[in-house]
């Protein structure tokens, strides 16, 4: 097959986060090859991070930021696109603005509550290792070059996979393919060779997987990482254009009179906020008091009938 230069695709996470089952949705189509996770080699030399495999990674990999960029991640290739799969903590100051600038952005973004719980299992997670601060930045980057990138929720894709791909696939100006929405089971030749201390869950995996309707019991030691890490999430989640969470989705987004009102801000309780935030909270409270509501009336059911 013909060398020639590829479109990439950056996609911009935390650990966790459903990102290897997003990297394996976009190695099932016919016109797009997968990195994963180029920048770990200069992320692990510039931070001295400790990782069991740390030594094995830096003879493997190309710690040298400029050449992976260059001729590794916009290098020419066999395919139409390349998806390179990001951890945002690997956005270190040495990275190129080059990168930034290139390509297609996105991000992929999932509950702290589901994070912290997974990370944990293989190692204790930290403020600095969830890489949201680095998220959040990387969203204010994009926005300031004028380019806003398109977020995504893990909740949502698992929730509605097609659906949300198919509108991330729009936003990206790529046409979808529904075999996005299977894979086989077990390794792959394109894992980073981390796999087998943290891909042993997505391995068993062959497409996204509804998530709980009740969370797993939560480890209380990370209460406080949790507490510290919602506000990030929070404030991504708030420019997903399409939810399909349980919480939000047979709700209808208050409607706003005066278009011109959207960037004004208003009191809620005893803060300003902007007037989006205003609505979404709305939504949000709007649920709980319906499901309150309910609850009160099951339990005024159940004692008439007992």
């Amino acid at each position: 097959m013909a060398v020639k230069e590829v479109e990439v695709i950056h996609s911009w996470s935390s650990p966790r986060s459903l990102s290897t089952s997003l990297m394996y949705s976009f190695a099932q189509r016919d016109d797009t090859e997968v990195l994963d996770e180029p920048l770990y080699a200069n992320f692990l030399r510039i931070t001295g991070i400790d990782r069991p495999y740390r030594d094995k990674l830096l003879l493997k990999m190309s710690s040298d930021v400029n050449h992976v960029v260059k001729d590794v991640i916009f290098g020419p290739g066999e395919k139409k696109y390349r998806y390179c799969k990001h951890m945002s903590k690997q956005r270190l100051p040495n990275l190129s603005d080059e990168m930034m600038k290139r390509g297609r952005h996105f991000i992929l973004i999932r509950n702290p509550l589901n994070i912290l719980a997974s990370f944990d299992k293989v190692i204790p997670p930290s403020f600095f290792e969830l890489g949201l601060v680095d998220l959040v930045s990387i969203y204010s980057e994009l926005c300031e070059a004028g380019n806003p990138p398109p977020i995504i929720d893990a909740d949502d894709l698992q929730n509605d996979p097609e659906g949300t791909l198919c509108c991330l696939c729009y936003d990206l100006g790529v046409p979808f393919q529904a075999s996005m929405l299977k894979w086989e089971a077990g390794p792959k030749p394109i894992d980073g060779l981390w796999a087998p201390w943290w891909y042993s869950s997505v391995h068993k995996s062959t497409g996204f997987k509804a998530s709980r309707a009740y969370p797993a019991p939560f480890p209380t030691v990370l209460y406080e990482l949790l507490e510290q890490s919602l506000p990030f999430y929070k404030l991504l989640r708030g420019h997903v254009k399409r939810r399909t969470s349980s919480l939000l989705s047979s709700l209808p987004t208050p409607s706003l009179p005066v278009p011109a009102n959207e960037k004004i801000l208003v009191w809620v309780g005893d803060e300003l906020v902007p007037e989006k935030m205003r609505r979404s909270q709305c939504s949000i409270q709007l649920y709980k008091e319906v499901t309150q509501c309910g609850r009160v009336f099951v339990s005024i059911v159940e004692k008439f009938l007992s």
